[in-house]
């Protein structure tokens, strides 16, 4: 996905810098209400740099309360995962970030252990939902978003119930999935599907995948508007809640829990150990796991990582997507080298 800088306004909110997001734009129909307020501590004062993964009308809801609560100007740069970590390291000597918030766990434990986050547990952090929490205090998930078959129904009659499906006769040429190099998301899922059934049983998968034309392509709003407008008919990874968006805009799509399982990425948020501002920095994590910050989210079709919080009508809650058996240490410590092996396979590079 292309990126692009362009001012924002919000009625409470001074301008900032964003760039197209991990997802597609968040429906303003069918959102939970937010009920709660928060109450931002006294003395917070000056700007702060947030570096967003996420979908750009769920950062904007964010930022919005958040200055209107604190009176903190917040600047925000976009992007997906990928190319928020490439300026993170393109800015190793100079950091500018104070908050980085990703759509993968892998990169924020990387970060973590190389001493670049800011230890610190967020006020209600302690509710969240289990192994959502990085070592340390290092980093935490704040919502989450399942990967899921996402069908065009005028574009295929079949339904697939797992990935294997993909691999049949119905879905020859049919099939894309969000490229992993770009896509947080994406790379996750795989190296999930590596720890939950070993390499053997997951590359024999994606042999069947490419050769029966699955293909690789962007991120995950590519993917998404590619089968969108017919080009393909599934997607293979698909965030539910970009796909939530489209179905509530009319779209003719299907979100399907594949029946072996898959991932709900808990995409973590941390503070920059060089941060500039401290303070307000903390205050934000304090504001994003608080009830109100835990609605926006909901209301944005994520599922919350507290519990308590509904999620919005017409998606599916934590309990009810089958999950993989693995943990995310595993996909933290297996990560990088199972999306080398991935590229090195299927995408012709070394």
């Amino acid at each position: 996905m292309s990126m692009s800088r362009r001012a924002f306004a919000a009625a409470t909110l001074a301008s900032a810098l964003v760039l197209a997001g991990c997802g597609s734009a968040a429906d303003d129909t069918a959102k939970t209400a937010v009920t709660s307020t928060w109450t931002a501590p006294a003395g917070l004062s000056g700007e702060l740099t947030l570096y967003s993964a996420n979908p750009q009308e769920l950062t904007d809801d964010l930022v919005a309360a958040f200055t209107k609560a604190s009176g903190v100007k917040v600047n925000v740069f976009a992007g997906e995962t990928g190319k928020i970590t490439a300026k993170l390291d393109a800015e190793w000597a100079n950091p500018q970030a104070d908050i980085a918030y990703l759509a993968s766990w892998t990169p924020a434990a990387k970060y973590a252990a190389d001493g670049r986050a800011l230890p610190y547990r967020p006020a209600g952090s302690d509710q969240i939902r289990a192994g959502w929490a990085g070592k340390d205090d290092a980093f935490v998930g704040r919502d989450g978003s399942a990967l899921t078959l996402v069908v065009n129904t005028k574009a295929t009659t079949a339904r697939p119930q797992d990935w294997a499906d993909l691999a049949g006769p119905d879905y020859k040429g049919k099939v894309i999935m969000p490229d992993p190099r770009e896509s947080g998301t994406a790379r996750d899922l795989i190296a999930a599907m590596v720890a939950a059934w070993g390499k053997d049983k997951t590359w024999e998968l994606f042999d069947k995948l490419f050769a029966n034309g699955m293909v690789v392509h962007g991120a995950n709003g590519p993917a998404l508007d590619d089968v969108t407008a017919g080009s393909h008919a599934v997607i293979l990874g698909g965030v539910d809640y970009s796909a939530y968006d489209a179905i509530a805009k009319g779209e003719p799509l299907q979100v399907i829990s594949p029946s072996s399982g898959s991932t709900i990425t808990p995409r973590p948020v941390f503070v920059l150990k060089t941060a500039k501002n401290p303070a307000a920095a903390k205050a934000f994590l304090d504001f994003m796991f608080a009830q109100q910050g835990q609605q926006i989210s909901a209301a944005h079709k994520m599922i919350p990582a507290r519990p308590e919080v509904s999620v919005a009508d017409g998606t599916r809650k934590y309990e009810d997507v089958k999950q993989l058996s693995f943990t995310w240490d595993q996909v933290k410590s297996s990560g990088s080298d199972v999306l080398a092996e991935f590229t090195k396979r299927y995408l012709g590079a070394a």
